[in-house]
């Protein structure tokens, strides 16, 4: 792969070829967010890919559901969790997907978020960064079945939510180019961030403001007062990257804005969801100094010990670093939520999503699991131990053909775990299994999924242009 990576500004250009070039339906196209869900009646589960598109070869990018248990071949299939595996990582190249498994999507996608409706068909949310920026939904009436959001066809876009055109806007605001990072609580309500802050008016780069906005994940029409401004007076703003929600209060990872005349950011801030014009900032900035701030995640609190506060983990940059946070008063009835630095962990360059591995079945506090793009390896944190016990190599890191591992996906049964990682840089999946969380130091590389992605970009053509996460 090419070794200088370009703005998304210059990638909006994109090929100018007018013969339609859509996607393929058998491969990944610089894979980005990750979900991997449990089945009834599957041993391996599914697993949902959104494809990026990233060097715009291709009119659109995708969304896939990888019926985990029909990938591969007669020679190379993805082993159970928990089973031997060869001694060598298994190179996977046959999906073996069905047509109602792919939908289209806008290109530059982002994270993804699932939805387990109690009362209809799951959801799947994905934001895309291209011009409309927007939010795609795709409901699961099967789980290998998916269906977009607000149209017949396989085509998402026609449904989906533009967060920069929207209703009551006045001189460009408010508006979140670039959405990226999204969640959803048990309720419905999806949060999406946007890399990009908005300036005022439009094309101006003045008066920027970022937002993070909340979206009724049923009826899909977010207004302008459903767009909650992230700044504070004399505190620094840039655009944001990833958010978590507690029981009252969302976290929001503050990312480096390189479209502003003075690039700034924040680390974390936080927003009450009783009244979300509420925003504070816990001050991390005062316990560790990084340049940007990524990937963020809560562990669940300990029911057994209430007096002990709840962990935050935050991925920072510049220097790559994965951030121990204890959080309090995040319960409803707290108006005062507190979120201290308790310690700081040096993780290979490029640190991007984090994950946790669940082992409160032994009576261990979570496994931490972190993407490094840049380095080309998944790190684990065992907090029990207080450091890395493990950092797995996910392709090649030589030379200029790097995996650039990006989102994380976590597949659990009894005592053993599986990570999946999107190679945004290979356009493969990697997986790495734990066969004991317990012993975490023994994860290792068991497979990679889909076909390795061309050097000279996604279908091979030195015309089409490329882009880091």
């Amino acid at each position: 792969m090419r070794s200088h990576y370009l703005s998304l500004a210059l990638l909006l250009a994109g090929c100018s070829s007018t013969i339609p070039r859509p996607p393929p339906a058998d491969r990944f196209i610089y894979p980005s967010g990750l979900i991997h869900r449990s089945v009834p009646g599957s041993t391996q589960g599914v697993l949902y890919v959104a494809s990026a598109n990233f060097d715009r070869c291709f009119d659109q990018g995708t969304l896939m559901a990888i019926d985990l248990d029909k990938v591969g071949s007669d020679t190379a299939r993805l082993p159970p969790l928990g089973a031997a595996t060869s001694a060598e990582p298994l190179q996977i190249n046959q999906l073996n997907l069905e047509p109602q498994a792919r939908v289209l999507i806008d290109s530059f996608a982002g994270e993804l978020a699932l939805w387990e409706r109690q009362d209809g068909a799951p959801r799947l949310f994905v934001p895309t960064r291209a011009e409309g920026a927007y939010l795609h939904a795709i409901e699961l009436p099967e789980p290998t079945r998916l269906d977009c959001v607000g149209t017949d066809g396989d085509d998402c876009l026609e449904g989906a939510v533009s967060l920069v055109d929207v209703p009551g806007a006045v001189e460009g605001h408010p508006r979140a180019p670039s959405p990226i990072g999204v969640s959803v609580s048990p309720e419905g309500e999806v949060w999406v961030t946007h890399a990009e802050p908005a300036d005022s008016p439009e094309g101006s780069r003045l008066s920027y403001e970022s937002y993070v906005v909340r979206v009724d994940g049923v009826q899909l029409s977010p207004s302008a007062d459903q767009f909650y401004p992230l700044s504070l007076p004399d505190l620094p703003l840039g655009g944001s990257h990833s958010v978590a929600l507690g029981e009252r209060y969302v976290f929001v990872t503050g990312r480096l804005a390189t479209s502003t005349t003075d690039s700034r950011r924040f680390l974390v801030r936080v927003l009450d969801r009783d009244d979300p014009r509420r925003v504070l900032d816990p001050g991390l900035d005062l316990g560790f100094a990084a340049l940007d701030a990524r990937g963020i995640v809560l562990a669940e609190k300990d029911p057994t010990r209430p007096e002990l506060p709840r962990r935050m983990y935050v991925v920072a940059r510049a220097p790559s670093a994965l951030l121990v946070v204890d959080v309090q008063g995040d319960e409803p009835t707290s108006n005062s939520p507190r979120l201290t630095v308790v310690g700081s962990v040096s993780l290979p360059d490029g640190a991007s999503m984090v994950k946790l591995v669940d082992r409160r079945a032994i009576n261990h506090s979570d496994l931490v699991v972190v993407s490094s793009s840049s380095a080309g390896v998944v790190s684990i944190y065992d907090p029990d131990v207080g450091q890395v016990v493990a950092q797995v190599p996910v392709g090649e890191v030589s030379g200029e053909d790097k995996p650039r591992p990006y989102a994380l996906a976590v597949q659990q049964e009894g005592t053993a775990a599986r990570i999946f990682v999107s190679n945004f840089g290979d356009g493969r999946v990697s997986v790495i299994d734990i066969p004991d969380i317990g012993s975490p130091q023994q994860a290792r590389l068991v497979a990679w999924l889909g076909a390795k992605q061309d050097g000279e970009g996604s279908d091979g053509a030195t015309s089409c242009q490329e882009a880091e996460q």
